[in-house]
């Protein structure tokens, strides 16, 4: 009689441990559903090179940037998301001889700027699996604005506050900026550290939907690291 009471008695703390072990893992996975999320994602953009009309191309430099984001989780696996992003590259440009057809004696021009682009997207994340570590894929789509840098030979008007003199206003070289959709697609590892904080690596593939161009993609790789709230 003791030993089959000693027996149930066991049974039944192993029941419990499971349970509890159990609803502990639960509540762990579960930890991202309807919880929101900021994070910042260092990233690091490779070269590419844009092809225009009449032979014109722009040969843009491996960079690195930073953005940021804000997401809300509907339950464990769908993430929407909200993000920002700029970046500053140096580019080297080939400028084609502007008559048609091109005059033969008219040589192809080289010269190098700076592009600057700011980005707003949203995006949807689906990850595979509610556990802490999970494979995900996102889709994105918003719009782009390009200052290509080049001047356009009109001058309009700046103003700045300065240290000593104050506000002050002046003439300012305008430049060609363009707004374009943009579009893209990432896979990526997400680790939860815990409730609160997370990681993320991934790989992303992009496209710009410019006019007078290709559509150019570009490969990026971003470490996001976020905390939930």
């Amino acid at each position: 009689m003791h030993n089959k009471s000693a027996t149930k008695l066991v049974k039944l703390c192993l029941i419990l441990l499971a349970v509890i072990s159990s609803s502990v893992q639960a509540e762990f996975y579960d930890s991202r559903v309807k919880k929101w999320e900021f994070y910042l994602a260092p990233q690091i953009t490779n070269a590419k090179v844009l092809q225009f009309e009449n032979g014109a191309e722009a040969n843009i430099e491996k960079d690195s940037s930073i953005g940021f984001g804000v997401g809300y989780n509907l339950n464990s696996h769908i993430e929407l998301v909200l993000e920002f992003g700029s970046n500053n590259s140096n580019y080297t440009s080939t400028v084609a001889p502007g008559e048609d057809p091109p005059d033969p004696v008219q040589l192809p021009v080289t010269s190098s700027g700076s592009l600057y682009t700011s980005s707003i997207n949203f995006g949807f994340t689906f990850n595979f699996m509610t556990t802490p570590f999970t494979p995900y894929v996102t889709a994105n789509a918003g719009s782009t604005y390009i200052d290509s840098g080049v001047f356009t030979g009109n001058v309009g008007t700046g103003c700045w506050y300065y240290p000593y003199w104050g506000y002050v206003c002046g003439p300012v070289a305008q430049t060609y900026t363009t707004t374009e959709f943009s579009y893209g697609a990432a896979l990526g590892l997400r680790y939860d550290f815990n409730r609160k904080l997370y990681m993320k690596g991934e790989a992303r593939k992009s496209y710009i939907d410019m006019r007078n161009s290709n559509t150019p993609d570009f490969d990026t790789f971003r470490f996001i690291f976020g905390f939930m709230f």
